[in-house]
Order: structure tokens, then C-alpha cells, then sequence
């Protein structure tokens, strides 16, 4: 819908839409999945150094 006194301005390339729509979402979710997965790593690392078993995570 224009509104009155509105000018639509110009359309995006087909290159801007690709890279503002799907290249800088996919950049920015393989960023975020990177350093979740280097920080769970350093978690797991942690808790496979203590090799005494729990009664929380063995069985008797």
C-alpha cells in the first residue's frame, strides 16, 4: 500500500538480496555454532578429566 506523498525507492540486485538475506544469516549462524561448539568443548574436556564415577552418572 503507498501512502501519499511516498516515493518507493529502488529494488535491491539480485547479489544484495542473496548476500543480506541468506549469506550474512548462514555467516552469522556458522560464526555462533563455532564458538557454542569450541566452549562445549572445553566443557566436555573438563568433565572427561575427572575419570571417578558418580552415582549420578554410574550404575552399581
Amino acid at each position: 500500500m503507498i501512502e501519499n506523498g511516498t516515493l518507493a525507492g529502488e529494488g535491491l540486485t539480485v547479489l544484495q538480496t542473496l548476500t543480506y538475506f541468506v549469506g550474512a544469516p548462514a555467516v552469522l549462524f556458522i560464526l555462533i555454532s563455532f564458538f557454542a561448539y569450541i566452549t562445549a568443548k572445553e566443557t566436555r574436556s573438563k568433565s572427561k578429566r575427572k575419570s571417578k564415577s558418580t552415582s549420578l552418572t554410574h550404575i552399581e
